[in-house]
């Protein structure tokens, strides 16, 4: 039987999703996140965690930094789809269940045509997946109403979040003023027209998502300017790699633009990771920080680097007992290591051998127990690691 996350706010929304589940005999946990930006949001809490305890179901709360600096929504976005992938992984849920409903839907619509942008959905998908988790949206085809009375059919308490009522929010504004406004006729007359958009767009997709497709892990820029629609070649290729799924149009139209010129030096921040143009090919840069130490030479595996004692020149390293505990860790900026014609910036041989952006941030750097570099392998070893006899090879 399949495992499920639910994210349960508190609202009339996610509590009837919540228990639905239930009443479905659903095997699930419920993952529930604190704002802690309103007084209300302990109430929220409080109506989840008693639910929960009534129905023995395993309840998990995670509180998010209320004073952070920024674009709050941004963080609070990334902040609980890395709480959720977390959850599922530790308990092995298939996927999270979210309680977006038709309304949302709508408004998800209004709001892409307000801002003429070109989703890979329009309205709201039932199922995605974000940087490997699977998001599934059961309640689409409810609208706001009918869970309201959902809540009072069955008895379900819920909590009102304030911030709805706030016309501060484009999406506030779009539901009191336009889609509130509208009959059951009306309704069914714009889902009819997002399935029918819908209906376009995925056949045009599949086109898109092929050429995307080939490109796997980075973007040919000299092919990418030959494309007849290289914007959305773009957007498919980011949400290939699970990014850039509330990028807007019009930044997404900068990058596109900037890809297009002659330059050959640029970086764009998505989602926390980099776009970058390494040699002619585009690709996505995270920050990758890992560090393993080793008392004694011994054959190891890890996706960054092997350890054994045969291999290549330029992959050997001969050490003795004064360099233990060794460390293999990613790259310092400030790394450099002695040659016999002098010390060389790691860097420095990054750039002399073209080394791209991506595999820099995860190239292993060997250092001895003094802190001293003593092998870069592909690169070589510092002047008085260098024996006819090495010990050990470090393969990247």
């Amino acid at each position: 039987m399949s495992k499920y996350c639910v994210a349960v706010s508190g609202g009339c929304d996610s509590m009837t999703l919540l228990d639905k589940c239930v009443k479905a005999h659903l095997d699930i946990i419920v993952a529930h996140v604190n704002y802690q930006k309103r007084e209300s949001a302990w109430r929220d809490e409080n109506i989840v965690k008693d639910y929960c305890n009534q129905h023995q179901i395993p309840f998990f709360v995670k509180y998010c930094n209320p004073e952070h600096k920024g674009n709050f929504q941004g963080y609070a976005r990334k902040f609980r789809y890395d709480f959720f992938k977390e959850l599922c992984e530790k308990e092995n849920c298939v996927s999270v269940l979210v309680a977006h409903q038709q309304d949302d839907l709508l408004e998800t619509y209004l709001m892409q045509c307000q801002r003429k942008s070109v989703p890979l959905t329009y309205g709201l998908a039932a199922n995605v997946k974000l940087n490997g988790l699977i998001i599934e949206r059961p309640l689409l085809g409810m609208s706001k109403k009918e869970c309201y009375q959902y809540c009072f059919d069955h008895d379900i308490a819920f909590g009102e979040d304030e911030s709805n009522f706030s016309n501060d929010y484009l999406r506030n504004r779009l539901r009191k003023e336009v889609v509130d406004t509208w009959n059951d006729e009306k309704r069914q007359e714009v889902l009819e027209t997002i399935r029918q958009r819908n209906e376009e767009k995925f056949a045009h997709q599949d086109e898109i998502m092929k050429i995307a497709k080939s490109f796997s892990n980075g973007i040919d820029v000299a092919v990418f300017k030959t494309l007849d629609e290289p914007l959305q070649v773009l957007r498919a290729w980011l949400n290939l790699h699970e990014i850039g799924y509330s990028i807007s149009e019009r930044r997404l139209k900068k990058i596109c633009e900037t890809i297009l010129k002659d330059e050959s030096h640029y970086s764009f921040e998505i989602d926390h990771v980099q776009l970058m143009n390494s040699y002619g090919i585009l690709e996505i840069v995270e920050d990758i920080e890992y560090s393993y130490t080793f008392d004694s030479i011994q054959d190891f595996d890890c996706e960054y680097f092997k350890i054994r004692k045969e291999g290549r020149g330029v992959e050997a390293v001969t050490l003795s007992k004064e360099d233990f505990p060794i460390t293999i860790r990613s790259p310092k900026k400030e790394d450099a290591i002695k040659l016999r014609y002098g010390t060389k910036k790691i860097n420095r041989f990054f750039i002399d051998r073209k080394i791209s952006h991506k595999q820099r941030k995860c190239y292993p750097i060997v250092v001895n127990c003094m802190g001293n570099v003593v092998l870069v392998p592909e690169i070589g070893c510092d002047v008085e690691h260098y024996t006819v006899k090495p010990n050990c090879f470090v393969i990247k």
